[in-house]
């Protein structure tokens, strides 16, 4: 996805498959979707709990509130006491369009929107004197977020005449005694008493981490967590300075000979220990896709970024035979665990012949394109086999991967591993803390029993807890405990695989720091959650019931995007000090060596849209995006990560500036590397604090580009803004303009020759130089697809399509649709020459 914070406002669109949409537009074969809205800063609303953010404080007021973009009043067509009201909780009146132009939002819509943040708009000016008094009703903010060079004062709120006395609790158990007390910055009458507020300077330096602040100002005592926040994320302990290079991978699309069907946990250990070895090219990150879990009923989701919890892993790539249960079991138990693996393996191999033999009567593939009968190339209508939906030579051979069969065998091996264990044999099935659970600050509530509770209910009721019965909708009500009691072996069999993953994905990144990577695996955080899943259900208070995010109207997408997820109430994250977010980054940060954000922009704002109302009829809400960088770079030092946002579109300049300062690295991807008159821009004019791709899942590989594969496929769906030939058309000159940029670079030594007549060997040679403009840039890292070595045509994921096109169920393929196992991978050359190619940026890094 792609989005950023300044005054215009288009965005890539996300389908409920997840992933982004960057569409095909009529200047370009690919086209960039972009996201620009209000600069109007960061906050959380008034009366939220939230304190002076970690940051320069520009865009904060002393209430840790936005101070507003100062034009909400005079937003046309809106009444100004509802303007001012909507601007103190972050509710934007107004935005700028993707075509330059001032959008004022419908009332009905801010109200509503002021509605789900529970606001009455009745009467705006009343809500407007309570929203004003509702921070003065608290001596202390719940949560005060402060960077530790720099830390700003806090505000205390006390009664006028008294004299505070404030100490710190720090969390190794020490204490300080603070007396930085300020002169009076305001005073308010509230509830009959006047009130004076009085900043408190922190010093410099504190440690990092989670600390009580006490106040007492006469008979008034209060309490308020104190975060301290580094300045930025410092990065993986004992990286190599300069730059590093890496592989990104769709998991469940590299099955292996030991896998079921799909790749799994142990094929990403495998591929870890291999890639940071001498044969793949001593990388130092290996990117994956979202590994969140999923419904454990049927039919399971398919898409990564629709996940029914971003705390907890998926147990659909756990590999049975590699658990210590099964080294337990008796022979049957094994003999039959064993069989389900070879039903499964059986499923998935019935459509495809061996994937790494030649086909009977075919010459062994050594180019990266098969070659093309004359009325198959592009100028006809489609090199064959570029489309799943297509009839062709390798549409049937590349067999879908079926997630149902897969979950079906192994959720019944799981289960005979689970009940043949004797009782506390079961690693990981007691109550004792797992995944997700007591990573931030704590909550009161035991997350992995909740998410565990959730998959014992969803196997009873279904996936949705919307639709359960009414009193288990409340996670924390009688009913549900009972429940719990009643499916206490669910319970915990659902614990136990949890704990089983956390395990796996341990040894993954075991195995890849032991292999000499120096970050190793890279998980992608999905931009939010299946609102009927178990976070949206454990986690209800903080999400924002009736509405769901998405994105305004724009020249991709004119009737704008509804993405089917729930936003987060920025009001109800600020007051438990972000503790969701906390652990949910942590969770995923404690399984690796990095975290890549889907939308970090999202942190900034996001586009809600109110229930029963059009993608188009909704506005942006702001978070505060200082704290919550802060609290990111909090999680990262403790878990000595590195941190990358993907803030792909048109950012602002000074959102970019943030997220660096920030220590996050951005996202670049060479399609869409382009000047001022869409020329494709030389790789050393690339911004360095960036993790850089030629592609990316959401856009066609670099075979499916070169063949203009994309602009069919999406032809065949009604995804064109413009006629085939046109944007045929257009992908040429593209095509025509990158060939020209490799020429110029010295990238491409092969002869001239015609665009539309490049054959098998110049479209190998033509992809590898494509991989040379990343060597050449001055990215922090690089990455590639395994898939782009092998001629792989289709994309993962097509943004815009939910059954039009098999997203996200496609496994990686060479050029004539044989899927690619992990050993065929391993031993090719194909992949080793770019794995050597990629490399020559460690040695660029030694010599600089």
């Amino acid at each position: 996805m792609a989005s950023d914070d300044s005054d215009s406002s288009t965005d890539s669109s996300t389908d409920s498959s997840g992933g982004s949409d960057t569409g095909t537009g009529p200047d370009a074969g690919i086209g960039n979707g972009t996201d620009r809205g209000t600069g109007a800063g960061s906050g959380s609303g008034p009366g939220t709990g939230t304190g002076t953010a970690a940051g320069s404080g520009a865009d904060s007021g002393p209430d840790g509130q936005a101070a507003g973009n100062g034009r909400a009043a005079r937003a046309g067509g809106i009444d100004p006491p509802l303007a001012e009201l909507a601007d103190v909780y972050g509710v934007a009146t107004r935005y700028v369009d993707a075509d330059d132009r001032e959008v004022t939002v419908d009332p009905q819509v801010v109200r509503a929107v002021l509605g789900l943040l529970d606001v009455d708009t009745a009467d705006p000016a009343a809500a407007l004197a309570t929203a004003r008094d509702a921070p003065w009703r608290r001596p202390l903010p719940a949560c005060v977020i402060v960077r530790r060079s720099a830390p700003t004062p806090v505000i205390a709120r006390v009664p006028a005449g008294t004299v505070p006395v404030a100490e710190l609790e720090l969390e190794d158990g020490g204490r300080r005694d603070l007396t930085g007390w300020g002169a009076t910055v305001g005073r308010r009458r509230v509830d009959g008493r006047e009130l004076l507020g009085v900043p408190l300077a922190l010093p410099a330096g504190l440690p990092l981490g989670d600390h009580v602040l006490r106040l007492q100002a006469g008979a008034v005592t209060a309490t308020a967590q104190l975060v301290v926040v580094p300045d930025a994320v410092p990065g993986p302990a004992g990286a190599v300075p300069g730059r590093a290079w890496g592989w990104m991978i769709q998991l469940y699309a590299l099955r292996s000979t030991g896998s079921w069907g799909m790749g799994d946990y142990a094929d990403l250990a495998d591929l870890a220990a291999w890639s940071g070895g001498e044969e793949g090219g001593r990388a130092d990150v290996l990117l994956v896709n979202p590994l969140h879990a999923a419904a454990p009923t049927f039919p399971v989701e398919p898409s990564p970024y629709f996940p029914a919890s971003r705390r907890f892993a998926s147990p659909l790539y756990l590999r049975p035979q590699d658990l210590p249960e099964y080294a337990r079991a008796d022979a049957a138990t094994r003999t039959r665990v064993d069989q389900l693996a070879a039903t499964a393996r059986a499923a998935a191999a019935a459509d495809p012949p061996p994937a790494d033999e030649p086909r009977d009567g075919e010459p062994a593939d050594t180019g990266l394109v098969a070659a093309e009968p004359a009325d198959s190339r592009p100028e006809h209508g489609g090199l064959a086999g570029d489309d799943p939906g297509e009839a062709g030579p390798a549409a049937g051979r590349a067999g879908l991967l079926d997630r149902d069969a897969v979950w079906r065998a192994k959720l019944a091996a799981l289960e005979l591993l689970f009940s043949a264990s004797g009782p506390g044999e079961v690693a990981g099935s007691g109550e004792v803390s797992g995944p997700g659970e007591a990573d931030g600050p704590e909550t009161g509530h035991d997350g992995l029993t909740d998410f565990a509770t959730w998959c014992a209910l969803a196997e009873r009721h279904g996936p949705d807890w919307r639709r359960w019965p009414a009193h288990l909708r409340d996670p924390h009500s009688p009913a549900v405990a009972a429940a719990r009691v009643e499916l206490r072996e669910r319970v915990a069999f659902h614990r136990w695989l949890q704990h089983a993953c956390d395990a796996a994905l341990a040894a993954a990144q075991a195995a890849a720091r032991d292999a000499g990577m120096t970050v190793g695996i890279v998980h992608d955080l999905a931009v939010g959650v299946d609102p009927g899943g178990a976070d949206a259900w454990a986690l209800r208070d903080v999400f924002a019931a009736g509405a769901t995010v998405g994105a305004p109207p724009d020249g991709f997408n004119q009737q704008g995007q509804d993405w089917a997820l729930p936003p987060w109430r920025p009001d109800r994250l600020a007051e438990t000090g972000y503790a969701p977010f906390r652990q949910m980054v942590a969770a995923v940060l404690r399984r690796g060596g990095g975290i890549r954000v889907d939308h970090i922009l999202g942190l900034f704002r996001l586009w809600w849209i109110p229930a029963g109302n059009s993608a188009a009829r909704g506005t942006y809400v702001r978070y505060d995006a200082d704290a919550m960088l802060g609290l990111l770079a909090l999680e990262a030092a403790r878990a000595g990560a590195l941190v990358v946002g993907e803030d792909l579109g048109t950012v602002e300049s000074s959102v970019a500036a943030r997220l660096a300062r920030a220590g996050v690295l951005g996202s670049t991807v060479a399609w869409f590397e382009r000047d001022a008159d869409g020329e494709p821009l030389p790789p050393r004019r690339w911004r360095e604090p960036a993790m850089a791709s030629i592609t990316t899942h959401d856009l066609p590989t670099v075979a499916g580009y070169l063949t203009g594969a994309h602009v069919r496929v999406r032809a065949r769906r009604g995804l064109l803004r413009h006629s085939p030939d046109a944007e045929l058309r257009a992908w040429r000159r593209e095509r025509d303009a990158l060939i020209a940029l490799l020429r110029a670079e010295g990238l491409l030594t092969v002869a001239p020759t015609a665009v539309d007549d490049l054959d098998r060997s110049v479209l190998r040679e033509v992809a590898f130089a494509l991989h040379g403009l990343l060597v050449r840039s001055p990215a922090r890292i690089v990455l590639a697809a395994p898939g782009d070595a092998l001629g792989d045509l289709r994309q993962p994921n097509l943004p815009g399509t939910v059954d039009a096109y098999p997203n996200w169920r496609l496994p990686v393929t060479d050029a004539d649709g044989r899927p690619v196992t992990v050993e065929r991978l391993r031993a090719d050359p194909r992949v080793h020459r770019l794995a050597g190619l990629l490399a020559q940026v460690r040695e660029q890094a030694r010599r600089a």
